[in-house]
This record gives structure tokens, sequence and C-alpha cells, in this order.
């Protein structure tokens, strides 16, 4: 076998459309060349090529090739000029062709051509790509935003376990607890209540009084009136309300005047009256606000400020806050202030009482009940925003008299007056004496 050597060819560039018989080929950009010199057999190898020459004494034209050889059969000279006198192409090949021409095949191997199913699974995946980083940009952006939101608004805060969260955002002054305080009753619903009230005390009136003649003295009657906390100034003094009770024909309605008017002043705490029917720890607390002052204060700016503690008096006694409806009176302590109220007024009613003990027993009783249900009206009252004030005032109308009292609306939310007259909820019950 001979020895390895530098061998330079000259090959004239041509196409085949299909390789000959007898011809080798590599796949790949391979050229082989079988040369017939006598004696041996040379094999070629030429990158960037797929036609295989015949083994013919073929003009070998302007290649420039470095490559290793392998000898066989005879030992002979590693150099070898080949030259190929046929070029081969889509048409007949022509001994007299155009003169060769040069040309230096690249150095590096063609990349192969991509199929159809390739180059779309190539763009599908691509897309799919795409989509997946946009969805993830997207999301992290959002989250930004909702993060940088939740920082500008209200951090949520449960003050009781249940209690509803803010719901605008977190600061520090009052408007902030407007979101867990009582909710307002509607107009219409505390109508319905007090008129219910009003139909109760028109009947135990007339179930437990009777028409007959008391002979008991009106100025002893009168005293027992002011000590129930009804003074002598206004259109309707207690001496004129002794008077009334006297004759039996404006006595149901002067009762039911003074049952009102004391049970309804022991649930207001712009008064003090001698028994309260609200919370221990609200009538413990007006009884100790000091008077203002003559001409220094402000009175309006004590008005708002009771306004705002009654509001947050009644949310912090509610049981249940989370709830944010009306404060309602514990029952034991309901029951024993309304026993006490009534064994008060049963002072000046006990001469105008029907029947023999027993009866006496059951309107005791029954007077009591009236009481609960005025308390738990009271706490109604109590519980609402805005304040209230029962009304008995009748105007310049000497012969008549409130039987059961009117409610207007005197305050808004923030302790401001309304002007006089324009916020009337319900209406007093007049009578004709």
């Amino acid at each position: 076998m001979a020895a390895a050597s530098e061998i330079t060819s000259t090959i004239t560039t041509w196409t085949q459309p299909a390789a000959p018989p007898g011809t080798g080929s590599v796949p790949g950009g391979i050229v082989v060349i079988f040369t017939s010199v006598p004696g041996e057999t040379t094999l070629k190898q030429v990158s960037s090529f797929t036609t295989v020459l015949e083994p013919d004494t073929s003009t070998v034209s302007s290649i420039t090739s470095s490559s290793s050889g392998s000898t066989t059969n005879t030992p002979s000279t590693s150099n070898a000029s080949i030259s190929a006198s046929q070029t081969t192409s889509n048409r007949p090949s022509n001994p007299t062709s155009s003169p060769p021409t040069t040309s230096t095949p690249p150095a590096s191997p063609a990349n192969p051509s991509l199929s159809n199913g390739a180059t779309a699974g190539i763009a599908v995946g691509c897309a799919a790509i795409g989509l997946i980083l946009g969805l993830i940009v997207g999301f992290l952006i959002f989250r930004r935003r909702r993060s940088r939101q939740s920082k500008a608004k209200y951090h949520a805060v449960e003050l009781d376990g249940q209690e509803k969260p803010l719901r605008y955002p977190l600061s520090a002054d009052k408007l902030q607890l407007d979101q867990f305080l009582l909710n307002p009753t509607p107009d219409a619903e505390i109508s319905t209540e007090l008129h219910s009230l009003a139909q109760l005390l028109q009947q135990h009136v007339e179930d437990h009084y009777h028409t007959s003649p008391v002979f008991q003295d009106v100025e002893a009657l009168s005293v027992a009136l002011v000590q129930l906390g009804l003074d002598q100034s206004g259109t309707m003094p207690a001496s004129k309300l002794a008077s009334l009770t006297q004759d039996p024909k404006s006595r149901y309605h002067a009762i039911q005047h003074i049952i009102a008017r004391v049970t309804f002043s022991s649930v207001s705490f712009d008064t003090e009256p001698p028994i309260s029917l609200l919370p221990k720890p609200v009538s413990s607390f007006v009884s100790m606000i000091p008077i203002t002052e003559n001409h220094r204060g402000n009175p309006e700016a004590i008005k708002a400020a009771l306004t705002r503690w009654r509001q947050l008096s009644a949310f912090l006694l509610h049981p249940s806050r989370s709830d944010r409806t009306p404060l309602i009176p514990a029952e034991d302590a309901s029951t024993h202030q309304a026993q006490q109220l009534a064994l008060a007024l049963n002072t000046f009613l006990g001469p105008f009482v029907k029947g023999d003990r027993e009866d006496r027993f059951e309107q005791e009783n029954h007077l009591r009940e009236v009481m609960v249900e005025c308390a738990t009206f009271g706490y109604l009252i109590f519980s609402q925003p805005s304040e209230y004030r029962f009304r008995f005032e009748v105007g310049a109308r000497p012969n008549y008299i409130v039987t059961f009292p009117g409610l207007d609306r005197i305050r808004d939310e923030e302790g401001n007056r309304y002007p006089p007259s324009t916020q009337p909820v319900v209406a007093p019950i007049v009578e004709s004496i």
C-alpha cells in the first residue's frame, strides 16, 4: 500500500440529474472519484458535492483540493493528473464544450433544507412560547398594580371577629367609624312602632282606669306629678294636668298624656328623669355632664359631641355589633327598670285605678309591660345616627292636649341642628279637652 500524498486535481463543475450506473455516491455533499490508471486505483473524497464521476478519463478541471489518498494494487507515484473530457449536464454531453471555469467550493457543508412539517412545528412552538411569556408578563403587571392599589387603600381590620371590612380608605377621622356604627332605621318603621305604642297605651288606660268621681286634693296630685319629673312650666303644667284628671270627661286624655310624658322622658338623655329606662352607663354618664357655662363655651359643640358620644355608646354597648342593628335592652335590666317606673307612676295613678286588689295587680303588670315596650322603642331611637326629640307641644291651642307625642328629627349624623319643624317624622296625637 502506497503512502498517502497531497494530490492536486482540477475538475470541471457540472450537474447531473441522476447518477449513471456504475458510480458511487455518498449523501450529504460527498464526491467519490475513481481513476483508472494502469497499475493502481485511487479513491478521492471532496466535500460539498453530491455528484459521482464515472471511472473514466474524464476531464478534471479547476478544483484544487488537498486530500489524503491510498494507493493499492501496484506501487506508483502518488501524484496523478486526472483529466476528464466529459461534462455531464441536463443536456447531452458535448465534447467540444466551453472552456472550463475555475471555482472554489465552500469550506463548510450547506445546511439541509427543513420540511414543511418541521417549519410548522417550529412556528407553533414559538407562538406558544410567546403566548406563555405574554401571560406571565401580564400577570406580573396586574399583580404589581393590584399591590400598589392595596397599599393606597385601607388594610382590612376586624374589631370583633365578624366585623365587616372597611370599604373606604383607612384614616384617623371619624368617617371610618361610620363603617362600623349601627345602621339607621327607616322613618316608616319608626312611625309604625310609635303608632303601635300609642294604641297599646290607649288600650291600657281604657281597660284599667275608671271615670268615677275622685275626692283627691289637686295640690297633692300636683306634687306627685312634680316628683315624676313634670314641672309647672309650659302649656301643660303639673297643676293643670291634676285638674284634668279630676274631671271624668278629660281624665283618660290626661292620664294618657301623663304616662306618655313620664315614660318617654325616661328614654331621653337630654333630660334628667327620676327613673331612666336607658342603660345604666348611659344614664349615669349623662347625669355627670356639667351644665354649659353662661356666655362661655359653645353649646352647639357640646350637642355635636353628645351626638357622637351617643353613636359610639350604642355601638359599644351592642352585644352583636357586627349586625349593626338597633340596640335592644337586656330583659332582666329592662324589666327591673320598668317595674320601678310603674311603681312610681302608681303613686299618682292609684286613685284612678278601677276594680279590686286583683284588678290593681293586673293594672300594675300591664303598666310594666307598657314601660318595657316604650323602653325598647327608646333604645331604637338612642341607636339612630341622627338625634330625635319627642314633641308634646300643640302650639297656641289651649283647649287641646297631646295624648301621645310626635317625633321630630332635630340633628343630623354630624350633630348639626335642623331648622325648626323641618324634619317631623311622626305627628303628635291631639285631643280636645
